[in-house]
């Protein structure tokens, strides 16, 4: 079992502050869409330290949180810091999955984890089994097959241990909609700043035109509902 995500404990820590601006995007298109009833519970999958699920709970006045993340350190991390806050708080390893009551969730979020996951058919499965009707799922996702830089990227990543998998956006698409869910896609950014320095970054770019693309144009924001 893998003790971190990252080689460098340096790098795990500041995990956070490099998916800031990420975050942020993400929380805004959430809170802009139309919802009927505010959610009262939430999944963060890939949730490592909690970081996701507190800003979460900054939006919406949740009831009920769970976490899905296989690293148990990470794990732990998020429990001291999310116990207390909300009624209910479950951090669940990859297969935990099926404690989930299902259609008990009504947001589920997922930030850059989907490349780990080899079976997005049966991702979009357990998604649609615990989402409630009516229920929304955001998965952001920039390590794709129609991504150019993610062949520089995934041999990094394979040198960290990770088995990783090059999803088609329009398989992912597809994926969900068997499964009967709604699926939608968007840019995640569309403008602001590009926080990078070359020299302390573990994902490189190739020119300043392929990180604008990645930031603006292939970094995508799926969404996919339970009717």
């Amino acid at each position: 079992m893998r003790s971190r995500f990252f080689h460098s404990q340096e790098d795990e820590e500041h995990l956070e502050a490099s998916n800031e601006v990420f975050w942020n995007c993400l929380l805004q298109h959430m809170h802009e869409d139309d919802w009927s009833h505010p959610p009262c519970s939430a999944l963060d999958v890939g949730c490592h330290r909690g970081g996701l699920l507190l800003r979460l709970l900054g939006r919406w006045q949740l009831r009920s949180l769970y976490g899905i993340e296989p690293i148990a350190e990470a794990r732990e991390h998020a429990a001291l810091r999310l116990n207390g806050l909300v009624p209910s708080v479950e951090l669940l390893d990859a297969a935990g999955w099926e404690r989930i009551p299902k259609g008990c969730i009504d947001l589920v979020t997922c930030h850059e984890m989907l490349y780990l996951e080899p079976d997005v058919s049966g991702f979009m499965a357990r998604l649609q089994r615990v989402l409630s009707q009516g229920g929304r799922a955001y998965v952001v996702l920039g390590c794709h097959a129609e991504n150019p830089v993610w062949p520089l990227w995934r041999p990094v990543l394979e040198d960290m241990g990770h088995r990783v998998y090059g999803h088609r956006p329009m398989d992912i698409l597809a994926a969900a909609g068997a499964q009967g869910l709604l699926p939608s896609v968007r840019p995640l950014r569309t403008s602001g700043w590009i926080t990078h320095d070359p020299g302390l970054s573990t994902f490189s770019f190739p020119s300043v035109g392929d990180m604008m693309n990645h930031h603006f144009k292939h970094k995508l924001l799926f969404r996919f509902m339970r009717p």
